[in-house]
């Protein structure tokens, strides 16, 4: 069973957060892994849109417009790929990137995993799996 699949199933018990973690789990798979955060973190960097990290990280959670997500990831191809690995349309994946990023940030940042310019920092990175209950927890709570 993938991470993908894991977290689906995990989700669909809590009923209204199917799509968040098949999309969260699809991210992760992704990136390679939640190593592959810095990188999210760098995109965002790289397509003008640092300051929506410093945002998450200190604390702005709330859900962000999807077309600045698109913006924000620009020609990654990662709404692409999510899309393809969960069978959701790209529209889907946006929005549901749109409230999982700006929690994933904040919790690699303010844990110590990673710094807000997307580079590793002391504690090291938890497993795909452990991150994506956290992020799920939080969405969900």
């Amino acid at each position: 069973m993938s991470i993908l699949d894991s977290f689906t199933n995990l989700t669909n018990q809590a009923s209204a957060g199917g799509d968040h973690a098949a999309v969260a789990g699809g991210l992760l798979e992704q990136l390679g892994g939640a190593g592959g955060v810095s990188g999210l973190i760098q995109s965002f960097h790289q397509n003008g849109a640092g300051g929506l990290i410093q945002q998450f990280a200190s604390g702005q959670t709330q859900a962000m417009d999807p077309a600045a997500i698109q913006q924000a990831l620009g020609s990654t191809g990662l709404i692409e790929g999510i899309a393809q690995r969960t069978g959701m349309s790209a529209d889907t994946v946006r929005s549901s990137l749109a409230t999982i990023v700006p929690v994933l940030i904040n919790h690699v940042t303010t844990n110590g995993h990673v710094t807000t310019d997307g580079q590793p920092a002391q504690t090291p990175m938890p497993d795909g799996g452990s991150l994506v209950q956290s992020i799920l927890g939080k969405l969900l709570a």
